[in-house]
């Protein structure tokens, strides 16, 4: 006969922890999974301060926020989110604007040496701040081509530190030496679960500018085809009618030639 694994004893204290969790999740439009990784502890609180009157953000343990998911069949999904460094939100707003709320209040700190980078970090061309001295030596080091323009140290060719890599020793010294604080930081929605809509939105990302950016290009392509084109419509008429005034000019030119 096989022995039954004892179930583990849930004090009530946590049970009492789990049913007050529950009840903010029922009561609150929107729970929201989110990453709190790599944001020290002074960006954090502004964050909690900021939010404050639209969300509660709460960190708890792992096993309190699953077992209170668990209850809730329609939440349940939310628990293959939930691993280190992670905080709930709950909120009345939309979580796409809650989302977008959270976007505003990313901030940006300085690189560690050692450190894996997310994405591309660029020491551009120009004149620094930096007078001309043993700083040059440390750009060297750095293998980051410089000059020296009025005195002050100048970047001659502009320097990547790619996706993927480990930041140097030397590249952190520049980077702090130039006042480049490159890596974001803020509280990153990973899922939720909005209640108005029934419904569960995974991979959320806000980013304004970035979503700006891809619109004025996606409108710049298509006014670009619509000319190509020659296709007429008020954003293409006034380009249409130049380009045609100035290849009957052309036309008139060589016809007058001959």
């Amino acid at each position: 006969m096989v022995d039954k694994k004892p179930k583990a004893n849930v004090s009530d204290k946590k049970k009492k922890q789990v049913t007050e969790l529950i009840n903010l999740m029922e009561k609150n439009r929107t729970v929201m999974v989110a990453s709190i990784g790599g944001i020290p502890a002074r960006q954090f609180q502004k964050i909690k301060k900021a939010i404050r009157g639209k969300a509660q953000i709460k960190v708890l343990k792992k096993s309190l926020v699953n077992h209170a998911l668990e209850k809730l069949p329609e939440l349940e999904k939310l628990k293959e989110k939930v691993d280190k460094d992670f905080a709930l939100l709950l909120s009345n707003e939309d979580p796409f604007v809650l989302a977008g709320e959270l976007a505003k209040l990313k901030s940006f700190i300085k690189v560690k040496s050692g450190q894996v980078l997310e994405n591309d970090i660029v020491i551009p061309v120009g004149t620094t701040d930096l007078m001309a001295g043993p700083a040059i030596t440390e750009f060297s080091n750095a293998k980051i081509k410089v000059g020296i323009d009025q005195g002050k140290i100048a970047v001659k060719e502009a320097h990547t530190v790619h996706k993927g890599e480990k930041v140097s020793i030397e590249i952190a010294g520049i980077l702090e030496k130039l006042e480049i604080k490159p890596i974001p930081v803020g509280v990153k929605p990973l899922i939720a679960y909005d209640s108005k809509d029934k419904k569960i939105y995974a991979n959320i990302k806000i980013d304004k500018d970035e979503a700006l950016a891809m619109i004025t290009l996606a409108a710049t392509q298509a006014k670009n085809l619509a000319l190509f084109s020659n296709y007429v419509c008020k954003e293409t008429i006034s380009s249409l009618l130049s380009k045609a005034n100035m290849q009957a000019q052309s036309l008139s030119s060589k016809l007058n030639a001959k």
